[in-house]
């Protein structure tokens, strides 16, 4: 009966891992909440409505014997890689029209850790690549009905984690931050109309940072652990805006995180340790 609730649960909830003597750690998580969109060359309105999303991430140290350096210099570095797919729809103030929109994001990343162990604490600081790809469809816009916008950034990423233990559990509180710094986006100066398909106008590709497209991404997140399960929840940030002259672009979102654990790998459930 035990194991058959274990399996119920895992069907509801994504799957995530973590243990204290297992160097991977490894996240599905699925959000849900609030979406604000604009798109100016759909519409000149703020659309807003809601979001869907699914993901995973995957935290891992580098090996000791590196081409990178000798043993034991890489002993506070790791990195990390995530991949999320995105849905959303979102619809204009008189809820006449409606937007949909599709975004696939992924990215991967390096970090130095300091480490208090005495006092459950790490603090992390590193570079961060990240691609995103959002295709939107206009449900009512005959003239301009599809938008396509791709972009490539170089992050920098910091968090901060605090860990602490309870009688037989042990939990851990973390907030991780990312902002762009420089990269390169396609923005849809093309179609300009139905009629103007034909004509094969294409994209424009540019030079993005800060001073034309400001990317601030930020979550929040709890874990608890109990013997052979962990539990995540948490809230997620994301503002996206970008553009030039009359033509402007933003996305924001705050939505709900949930998660749930299973062992990984060499990690065995008698295995389980506090954080």
């Amino acid at each position: 009966m035990k194991n058959k609730l274990y399996i119920l649960l895992l069907s509801l909830l994504p799957l995530g891992v973590w243990a204290e003597n297992v160097e991977h750690e490894y996240i599905l998580s699925l959000q849900y909440g609030g979406m604000w969109r604009q798109d100016q060359y759909l519409s000149p309105l703020l659309y807003k409505g809601m979001m869907v999303s699914f993901g995973n991430e995957w935290w891992q140290p580098y090996k000791k014997e590196s081409k990178l350096g000798r043993a034991g210099q890489l002993d506070n570095w790791e990195h990390v890689g995530r991949f999320r797919t995105d849905f959303d729809w979102t619809y204009n103030s008189k809820k006449n029209n409606v937007l949909y929109a599709s975004r696939i994001v992924g990215g991967w990343g390096t970090h130095y850790i300091w480490k208090w162990p005495q006092h459950g604490v790490q603090v992390l600081l590193g570079p961060y690549l990240s691609i995103d790809g959002t295709v939107k469809y206009h449900a009512r816009n005959v003239n301009k009905p599809v938008s396509v916008d791709l972009a490539l950034h170089t992050m920098a990423e910091a968090g901060v984690s605090y860990a602490f233990h309870g009688k037989k559990n042990s939990y851990r509180l973390r907030y991780i931050a990312r902002a762009n710094l420089i990269g390169v986006d396609c923005m849809p100066d093309y179609w300009q109309s139905y009629y103007e398909i034909g004509e094969k106008v294409q994209p424009k590709v540019r030079c993005a940072g800060m001073w034309n497209h400001r990317v601030i991404q930020q979550e929040l997140t709890f874990d608890m652990q109990f013997r052979g399960f962990i539990l995540r929840l948490g809230m997620v940030h994301e503002y996206d805006e970008y553009g030039e002259k009359n033509m402007m672009f933003s996305r924001e979102q705050v939505s709900m995180v949930i998660g749930a654990c299973l062992p990984y790998k060499s990690c065995h459930p008698k295995n389980y340790t506090q954080f």
